[in-house]
């Protein structure tokens, strides 16, 4: 066993003998000269530096080739000044040119284009990417062709595919999904944006789906959330409602004609002693379908629970097929008849009962079905 490791030692030995020559041959043509064609400058199998073109793989703690390579390289750092091929696989690994390969390392760096993919913690192509990004941090300085897959994904120059993380970011035009927390797009959006908040600076050709939307303007799509605020050509109003269960109440709509969300609050005057025993609040949709010039058919779906819960909750949930009329292009009324689930949970007796309906069925002591009827006056600004 001690015969065969001096063995092995005595042939690396010779081996960094001899290209330690080579290195110091062409340290005296003079400190500028730039290594041979085919020349090995130095191959250790720990430091390995040569020069284009060189045949064999790179491995070794620290590879550096001085040109373009086609073959793997494997090591702690693998830096490449020129251009790449097939894989480097390291903790950091550094392309000066461009890649049509694979990186695969903790800190992941192409100075040119990149077609392939990047597996790391943090990936950065300077250039184009036509391929995949999967890590932490993922960065393309101009455009990306492919799938951008981690908590951070930012593209400068837009995006023709995915971005799949926490934080999506597209400084150009996006064409294909943003699937995220927080997905922005600052050129035209044409796909879906699905996230808890959704931003599209431009145009957009799709869907959003999340808790806030925003977009500047629509051409083709639809925004469905929470609040979603369109800049140009949104539906944005407030509405003054009067109903069988709340005489008075105020509702905020946003979205968008063909659908729009309404946060409201109401209050009963007639709640008792306690002013807010009746003071609830309102989640609700609603579509508006024009029907000639001046008129419009508005379903509305609403949702009613009282602000304070004591000793138990009362639920309306109410469908209304309102007909309105457009007085001019800022104010429109509406009316019509409502259909309303009134329920009741915990300690409480009875549903909460109408201050005047058409019809009323109680299904049992905690549930009851109530016709009445619904009018409102709104602004739209």
């Amino acid at each position: 066993m001690k015969r065969t490791l001096l063995t092995l030692a005595l042939i690396a030995g010779m081996a960094t003998m001899v290209l330690a020559d080579e290195a110091a041959a062409l340290m005296s043509a003079g400190s500028g000269a730039a290594p041979a064609a085919g020349r090995v400058t130095l191959y250790t199998f720990f430091v390995n530096i040569v020069a284009e073109p060189f045949r064999f793989p790179l491995i070794g703690f620290f590879n550096m080739m001085l040109g373009s390579h086609t073959l793997p390289q494997i090591g702690f750092i693998n830096n490449n000044t020129g251009d790449f091929a097939t894989a480097q696989v390291g903790f950091v690994n550094t392309v000066g040119g461009n890649v049509a390969g694979m990186q695969t390392g903790f800190v992941n760096t192409v100075v040119g284009n990149t077609s392939g993919a990047q597996f790391g913690f943090i990936n950065t192509s300077m250039g184009e990417v036509r391929g995949t990004q999967f890590g932490f941090v993922n960065t393309s300085a101009s455009t990306t062709t492919g799938v951008h897959f981690g908590f951070v994904n930012i593209s400068r120059g837009g995006v023709t595919g995915k971005q799949i993380g926490f934080v999506n970011t597209s400084l150009g035009d996006t064409t294909g999904m943003q699937l995220g927390m927080i997905n922005t797009s600052r050129g035209k959006m044409r796909g879906p944006q699905l996230g808890f908040v959704n931003s599209t600076a431009g145009v957009l050709n799709g869907v959003q789906f999340g808790f806030f939307n925003f977009v500047d303007s629509i051409e083709e799509g639809i925004p469905i959330g929470f609040i979603s605020i369109v800049r140009h050509g949104g539906f944005r109003a407030v509405e003054y409602t009067f109903s069988e269960f709340f005489p008075a109440s105020v509702g905020l709509k946003l979205g968008v004609d063909r659908f729009y969300t309404t946060i409201s609050v109401a209050y009963n005057t007639a709640g008792g002693d306690r002013w807010d025993n009746y003071l609830a609040i309102g989640f609700g949709i609603g579509s508006i379908i024009p029907i000639g010039a001046s008129f419009f058919f508005n379903p509305e779906l609403m949702n009613f629970t009282p602000l304070i819960h004591r000793s138990g909750v009362h639920q309306l949930v109410s469908f209304t097929p309102l007909a309105g009329f457009n007085i001019n292009r800022h104010f429109s009324i509406t009316a019509g008849p409502s259909v309303t689930w009134s329920r009741v949970s915990g300690n409480v007796d009875t549903p909460m009962e109408p201050l005047f309906s058409i019809m009323t069925h109680e299904i049992n002591d905690r549930h009851s079905i109530v016709v009445g009827a619904r009018a409102s006056l709104r602004l739209r600004f």
